[in-house]
């Protein structure tokens, strides 16, 4: 039998491995990276990312039930927003690794 102990660890990596799933996804992460510190419409983040609204709304559903986006309506408009911390510093990481990248492959490209 588990400990309680147990069963909270059990319970954070299953919920952490649950965020890295929906993250996993590249459309999924585009529209966090979309949605990190501003809201939108699904109408204009479609259009943003060039896919079909009912796309987006699938992906937005996923990453609203995994408390990774929230939703604020007001009159038929639904507007969404990623202000989750653990996104948001995985976000700020992610973009440092791969400015490092780029920043590493130009410099390999100019000295060639």
């Amino acid at each position: 039998m588990y400990s309680s102990d147990q069963t909270t660890e059990d319970e954070r990596l299953i919920y952490h491995a649950d965020l890295l799933s929906q993250l996993s996804n590249p459309k999924r992460l585009e529209v966090c990276i979309h949605l990190s510190g501003r809201e939108e419409d699904v109408n204009s983040l479609a259009k943003k990312l060039g896919i079909s609204q009912s796309a987006l709304s699938q992906h937005l559903t996923r990453l609203h039930h995994s408390g990774i986006v929230k939703v604020r309506r007001q009159a038929q408009y639904r507007y969404y927003t990623c202000d989750h911390p653990a996104v948001l510093q995985i976000l700020k990481t992610l973009a440092g690794i791969f400015d490092a990248e780029l920043k590493e492959h130009g410099s390999r490209e100019e000295k060639s």
